[in-house]
């Protein structure tokens, strides 16, 4: 069963493509929902942002981000380390 019906102009290929691996459309979580996902404070995701060492984020308006939850997995997987020397 498909969750997501692509809209009616574009075509099933073409919603797969701005979709994640899952065949989902992208899920936007807001700032709060993102440091709770990562386990950081809003605070400290907000300092991330504006040191440009945090993961990936959309602006949507002047005040408003949101981050992909695609984005968030990824920027904690490059994160993985084996050892503290790394």
């Amino acid at each position: 069963m498909n969750l997501y019906s692509p809209p009616k102009n574009v075509s099933r290929d073409d919603a797969q493509h701005e979709s994640d691996p899952h065949g989902l459309p992208h899920r936007l979580l807001n700032v709060q929902e993102a440091a709770r996902f990562l386990g950081l404070s809003v605070s400290t995701l907000n300092k991330m942002r504006m040191t440009d060492s945090g993961p990936p984020y959309i602006q949507l308006t002047r005040r408003r981000v949101a981050y992909r939850l695609c984005d968030l997995e990824a920027w904690v997987a490059q994160r993985k380390r084996n050892h503290t020397s790394e």
